[in-house]
Order: C-alpha cells, then sequence, then structure tokens
C-alpha cells in the first residue's frame, strides 16, 4: 500500500518525539542517587531547569526539504525545551525521489530508525545502506536544561530476518 509523503513525515515525527521522551526518561532513571539529590527542584522552576523530572514533549514537528541528487542529504535537529515550541526537525534535507522511491513504498522508517536516504539497494530492492538519525535527549547542566538533538548515521541493514531487519554500523 503507497504511503504518501505527509504519513511518512509523521511517521518519523512520532518517532523523533518517542526518542526525545525516552531520553528524558533514562537520563532521570538512571541519575546517581547523590547526583539526584543536588538535582532536587525548586518551586516556579521553568520545566526546561528541572533536573528532577523529565518534561513533557510535545509532539514533534517533521518538515523536509529536496535537495538534488548528489547534494547533502542528513537532519539538522536541535531542540531546547526552554524555547517553549514543539521538537521540530525541521531541516531534513531528502533527495528529490524520497517521495517516490523511500516514502512511497514504505521505507521512512526501516529497522525503527528513519531513512533520510538511501545509498544502496539489495537485489530485492530493499535500503541495504541508509543515512539516517541518531536522537540523544539529556539534561544539560550547564545552561539549556532539558535538550536534544540529532546525529546523521550512515548504516548498513541486515535482511537476514525479513520481518525484524537489523542496523549495522
Amino acid at each position: 500500500m503507497p504511503v504518501k509523503t505527509a504519513e511518512a513525515r509523521d511517521a518519523i515525527a512520532a518517532w523523533v518525539t518517542q526518542q526525545i521522551r525516552a531520553g528524558f526518561r533514562r537520563d532521570v532513571e538512571e541519575m546517581d542517587l547523590r547526583r539526584a539529590e543536588r538535582r532536587r527542584s525548586r518551586p516556579g522552576l521553568h520545566p526546561a531547569y528541572d533536573p528532577a523530572r523529565a518534561p513533557e514533549v510535545p509532539p514533534a514537528v517533521v518538515r523536509t526539504r529536496q535537495v538534488p541528487a548528489g547534494q547533502r542529504t542528513g537532519v539538522i535537529f536541535t531542540w531546547k525545551v526552554e524555547s517553549d515550541s514543539p521538537p521540530s526537525a525541521s531541516m531534513i534535507d531528502i533527495p528529490t525521489y524520497w517521495p517516490r522511491r523511500i516514502a512511497a513504498p514504505g521505507w521512512a522508517l526501516v529497522a525503527d530508525r528513519p531513512v533520510i536516504d538511501v545509498l544502496g539497494w539489495d537485489a530485492l530492492r530493499r535500503p541495504a545502506t541508509i543515512t539516517s538519525v541518531s536522537v540523544h535527549s539529556y539534561f544539560d547542566a550547564s545552561i539549556h536544561g532539558w535538550r536534544s538533538w540529532a546525529d546523521n548515521v550512515e548504516y548498513t541493514i541486515d535482511w537476514t530476518d525479513p520481518d525484524h531487519p537489523a542496523l549495522r554500523h
């Protein structure tokens, strides 16, 4: 069943939101108890600066910009809770063929990762090497409080189990 570009963007936005929430939760859960004592919240703190509690994460917004084949594809994303706006991955540079060759056949998310570009296909016309994104989220005690950002990552896809493809660096 063909997937529309907007549906593919929505799926990526849901993935980004989930990754940020999980990163914030993990940071709170894994903190050292002594460190937690120093992280006690003060009344009236903006949620961005309350280190003891992960803030709410509104649904992310994903916008894409098509770039000609051969130009750099990837994601520029950074979000600080202090901005009071939703996470916005607004600079996803995708190749002009992304809507037809990647989103429409359902390859916008593979092995639970967004596919920004396919760098190589296997014999069955499945993505074999992709450009994707890795989202990092944590409490920045120095200035920004809760924040998140992304790195562009290249993965190969292991299709040994077609129902559960795996990522390899």
